[in-house]
């Protein structure tokens, strides 16, 4: 029981500071808000978190536990490709309801520069091809996995000598955290995710085979999660 308490005070205080991260920013945010907002002593944050810089760590390591389980489980339901369409939207969802994938967005637009040096080694292994880093670079490399994987696969058309198709398609999938970022109705994201898809499906897939996909949302997207 004492375990079970404790693991819950842990969860409220990750949720807590993803929300006010999310709000002000890794600066602006300050522990006794994220207590108070946990409804938790500062003394029960620090018995779980030893800073304000090891709570943030936690709310990226859950952000990213929730991006790359939703597209694990998308990816055991369809084709790469199809699992890359459908994680474009899953993730436009999470970004209208989730603070943590919010969060997770906005401590990687901050740079990292809030992390300590011994971060250095991390942040550069966060860094993808695309020049994306931190929470970025985490949805940057599941978007070129899938990419891989939808090669693999056959599905993707050959092009000799050229990455230009796919250098687009990640390029465009990491600017769906700037154009959904503020508030947007779930029909209006729907609406531009499959425009957006409309467009980019036909450079992928050879002539013909774009009436293989779904470009529209998946109805039941699987709602994992990695919250504690």
């Amino acid at each position: 029981m004492a375990q079970e308490r404790s693991e819950r005070t842990r969860g409220r205080l990750v949720e807590a500071g993803a929300v006010l991260f999310d709000r002000s920013g890794y600066a602006g945010a300050t522990l006794g808000e994220i207590a108070s907002t946990a409804g938790v002593t500062k003394g029960a944050l620090y018995f779980h978190f030893a800073s304000k810089e090891v709570l943030a760590r936690a709310v990226l390591e859950q952000a990213e536990r929730s991006l790359r389980g939703a597209c694990a489980t998308l990816r055991t339901a369809s084709s790469p490709l199809q699992a890359l369409i459908d994680s474009g939207y899953w993730l436009v969802d999470a970004l209208g309801s989730d603070a943590v994938i919010r969060a997770g967005f906005r401590l990687g637009r901050e740079g990292g520069a809030w992390l300590g040096e011994t971060a250095a080694e991390g942040r550069a292994a966060g860094a993808c091809a695309a020049g994306a880093q931190g929470f970025h670079g985490v949805w940057a490399g599941v978007v070129r996995e899938l990419l891989s994987g939808a090669h693999r696969a056959g599905e993707l058309r050959d092009r000799p000598g050229g990455t230009g198709p796919e250098s687009l398609v990640v390029t465009a999938a990491c600017g769906l955290e700037v154009t959904f970022g503020e508030c947007c109705s779930s029909e209006e994201r729907a609406r531009r995710v499959a425009a957006l898809w409309e467009w980019l499906l036909p450079c992928l897939v050879p002539p013909g085979a774009s009436a293989l996909y779904r470009t529209r949302p998946l109805t039941g997207v699987p709602a994992w999660s990695g919250h504690e």
